[in-house]
């Protein structure tokens, strides 16, 4: 068995499983914006019969705002982290995965045929 078609197949698999969570995130965030909209609208009208039209678009605003300036303190905040340093054992089996790899790559070309006889 050839390698080429082995790697083929793995990368088809492993770009299908990227474009299956790529749209399946893509449909999430779609019906997200939908929830989110109909709830402000939802929202909007009950405030509007509590406390007329001014007031309600000020509230649902003023909400919105405050949603977003702690979006941004979470994005600042987690920006100051650094990324986590594997561990050595992960380093140690990391290793153990690439040396494996190189050894059946040896082996593959090893076994193919080379055209001459001994």
């Amino acid at each position: 068995m050839r390698l080429n078609p082995i790697t083929g197949l793995a990368f088809q698999q492993l770009l299908s499983r990227m474009l299956l969570r790529t749209v399946l995130g893509i449909a999430v965030l779609v019906c997200a914006v939908v929830a989110i909209s109909q709830f402000t609208a939802a929202g909007s009208l009950v405030l509007e019969l509590e406390y007329g039209p001014l007031p309600a678009r000020l509230i649902i605003g003023s909400a919105y705002g405050v949603l977003g300036v702690a979006g941004v303190a979470v994005l600042r905040a987690m920006r100051g982290r650094s990324a986590v340093v594997p561990s050595p054992l992960a380093k140690k089996r990391e290793a153990h995965l690439v040396m494996l790899i190189e050894a059946v790559l040896l082996g593959y070309s090893l076994a193919q045929k080379t055209g001459r006889t001994s």
